[in-house]
């Protein structure tokens, strides 16, 4: 058998990373906004205005994810977010990982975490619930016998918490794991170790994330 190859490969595309960087920096500055307007009346008034100038880069990053759902590279497509019943073994192995705090091996992937992509689905459908019900607040108060403010507090509530949790375990893929994930979302190439001559871009199965210690013993 040939010895590995490591392979730097070009995943996430740079509209990818756009519309990744737009949603994540807005959220994070409508959260704080948000928080400002409902707990620091002497506040309220500027943040309520960042919090519209936040809502409108959501909603560029949202509407440049949705071509992307279609037009976009494959596995930045809608399918793409739905787990294969190949991907069952992965997810097993990434939520070992999650519960021993790193210290259990994770698996390799190509492009999205198996384990996060159903929660990605939810996060952006909670996102688009939020900048609905933000535009409609100043005009109404209840729609389809919701309370109108109670649903947008409580999806945003979901988002704070996923923020959270990805930004931890993103930080723990690259410190206990040592994955490439944070420099992949920004200039969009990961790391592979590819078996042998198996070098294609969608064996999921024979790829694996490089380690630094795999790097150095190859110096």
């Amino acid at each position: 058998m040939d010895d590995p190859v490591i392979k730097r490969v070009l995943v996430w595309s740079g509209w990818l990373r756009l519309s990744h960087a737009s949603i994540g920096l807005a959220t994070l500055a409508l959260l704080m906004t948000g928080w400002l307007i409902a707990e620091s009346p002497s506040l309220a008034e500027s943040a309520l205005d960042l919090h519209y100038l936040g809502s409108s880069f959501l909603i560029f990053g949202l509407v440049v994810r949705i071509v992307l759902f279609f037009a976009g590279k494959e596995h930045e497509r809608l399918p793409g977010l739905f787990p294969a019943s190949s991907e069952l073994y992965s997810i097993a192995k990434t939520l070992r990982f999650y519960i021993s705090l790193g210290k259990s091996p994770m698996p390799g992937w190509y492009a999205q975490n198996p384990l996060w992509k159903p929660l990605y689905l939810v996060i952006y459908l909670a996102l688009i619930i939020l900048a609905i019900s933000g535009a409609a607040m100043p005009d109404t108060s209840t729609a389809l016998g919701f309370y109108v403010p109670s649903v947008h507090t409580f999806w945003a509530q979901l988002v704070l918490w996923f923020t959270v949790l990805h930004i931890a375990s993103v930080f723990m893929h690259d410190y206990r794991n040592q994955t490439t994930d944070i420099s992949a979302m920004v200039n969009g190439y990961r790391l592979f170790l590819i078996e042998g001559n198996q070098a294609g871009p969608g064996a999921d199965e024979t790829i694996q994330i490089v380690t630094l210690d795999s790097l150095k013993r190859r110096d």
